[in-house]
Parts: structure tokens; sequence; C-alpha cells
């Protein structure tokens, strides 16, 4: 099973775009983006170059690919049929994206906030337009294509129990005994179904986004981002290979934070451009440098 990291926190840009190849050409949340604010400044030309440099690399892989995977209908996961400067998307590059490909995509319209609903419909609305009809309703179903498992999880909260900010769905790929879990913002994970799913999946690669510790104080209690270390940390004793990025990424303290969790786990812990073997490149993490 080859595993590419596309785009990533530790790449410089919002996302977790990850390809696999098995039998299958496969491409797992097809999506890359930067904040339009953060520390109150726009984002430096670094990250825009990061950005277009990410967009690119996504869609050169969307063109191998025959099969994408959608967790959420937030924007760093999947590419919208729309102008947008943050995303570098476009009509083009979705047409490019998903013309004549198999969609494994969450539910459009059950456990999903108000948000993510009206940006599904208009998702297969303009599926629709384009012709594509080879799409499947993923939550809770598994797929076998060619000799490649796919198993896909009920819907889970982005982030902790009764979060507000809707549901996602992991997508775990089974081929020649091998196993892959893509697990897309459960931060951390924060929650114990989350936990609880991915220790019984046993993966031997697991791919999650970490707690959004830039966010503690705000909308995120100290006991959030306990409670999720301390759930990795348990991962990572079980899992031989944990790869953790994203949210937990944006915050320079991230590094503090992998270090706790590589010491009490002893496992194997790192992020997603160390799977290239790259040195992590944040940008959004360190946006205040660019400006004093």
């Amino acid at each position: 099973m080859n595993v590419i990291p596309l785009a990533f926190e530790s790449m410089g840009v919002r996302s977790m775009a990850t390809y696999i190849e098995t039998d299958q050409k496969i491409l797992v949340d097809p999506g890359t983006s930067i904040a339009p604010k953060r520390f109150g400044f726009p984002p430096w030309k670094d990250e825009f170059d990061a950005l277009h440099e990410t967009r690119a690399r996504v869609q050169e892989y969307a063109k191998k690919a025959d099969i994408l995977t959608i967790s959420h209908y937030h924007h760093d996961h999947f590419t919208p049929f729309s102008l947008g400067r943050y995303l570098d998307s476009s009509p083009e590059y979705a047409q490019q994206m998903y013309r004549n490909k198999k969609l494994f995509i969450k539910h459009p319209t059950e456990n999903i906030n108000k948000n993510q609903q009206k940006r599904a419909r208009d998702f297969l609305k303009n599926l629709k337009r384009l012709g594509t009809r080879d799409i499947h309703y993923a939550d809770g179903n598994s797929f076998k294509v060619g000799d490649t498992l796919f198993k896909f999880s009920n819907a889970l909260p982005h982030g902790a129990e009764g979060s507000r900010v809707g549901f996602v769905i992991t997508a775990t790929i089974e081929w020649e005994g091998q196993k892959l879990m893509h697990a897309s913002d459960v931060q951390g994970p924060m929650g114990d179904g989350a936990r609880e799913l991915i220790l019984n999946e046993n993966p031997d690669t697991l791919i999650l986004s970490g707690p959004p510790i830039y966010l503690e104080g705000f909308i995120l209690e100290k006991r959030d981002v306990v409670r999720a270390q301390k759930n990795l940390i348990e991962i990572a004793r079980k899992i031989p290979r944990v790869v953790v990025d994203h949210h937990l990424l944006r915050d320079l303290r991230c590094f503090d934070f992998i270090k706790t969790v590589k010491e009490e786990s002893k496992g194997e812990v790192l992020v997603a451009s160390e799977l290239l073997g790259k040195e992590p490149y944040l940008l959004e993490a360190r946006r205040k440098e660019f400006y004093f």
C-alpha cells in the first residue's frame, strides 16, 4: 500500500488530503485551504504559495484516482464547484476532479448540521450536472472494489461529544493484509467513541487530526486537550504508526504535545510531512512572525 500525503498543516495549509494506492487509486478528502484570518492578520505570501502548490498536487493526483472519499463538507476536506480565494478552488478544478469517478461520501442529510447540509446539497446538484452518477453514501457501510475493502464508520462528532460543528466519518482501507485508517477531524480524538472505534479497527497506520489547541481558552477547555492527549497516548501504545496532524499543528505548542505522546506511549508518532521525509513546514501557526 502506497500512502502519499498531499496537503496538511505540516505542509503549510489546512487539509488532510491523502493519496492511497492499492490495486485501486484512491484520493481521500480532496481539498486544501488557508485561514482568511489568524491572529487578526490575513495570509502571508508564503501561505498562498503553499496553497497553490498543494492545490496543484491535489489536482494532479485527482487525475490519477479512480475513487474519491469525502469525510464531511468543510472546505478543507473537499473541493466545491465555486471560486474560492482561500481554497484556490474553481468550477473547472471541481469538474476535473469529480468527472467519471466513484465517490464514497458523507451522507448529505443524516447526522449533519445545516451549514454542511447546504454545501452537500449544492455539491450533489453540481455532480448531477457534471454527469457523475457513481455516488455512494458511505456512513456505516463497507464496499469491496477489486481486492480493496473500504470500511466507513457511522457518523462521529467533529471533535468532542455534542460538538456543534457537525459530524464526520472515518475511512478504513484494507488490502493484502495491510490496513490504513484515515480519521479526519476527530480532533485528538477527543471523543471516547472515536477512541474505541480506532482501537477496535486496529490499523497498521492511523492518520488523524489532533486537537485544536489553538482554540484552548476560547471554545476549547483544558480538560478537552488533556482527554485528547490521553486518548492519543493509549492509541499510540497499540497502533504501530500514528500520523497526527491538521488542527493540532495550527499552534507551535504542537511539538510539545507530540513529544509527550511519544514519551508516554513509546510508539511511532509523526506528522504527515515526515511520511515524505520532510520536516514540518508550519505557516499558519507562524503567521504573526511574517508581520513583525
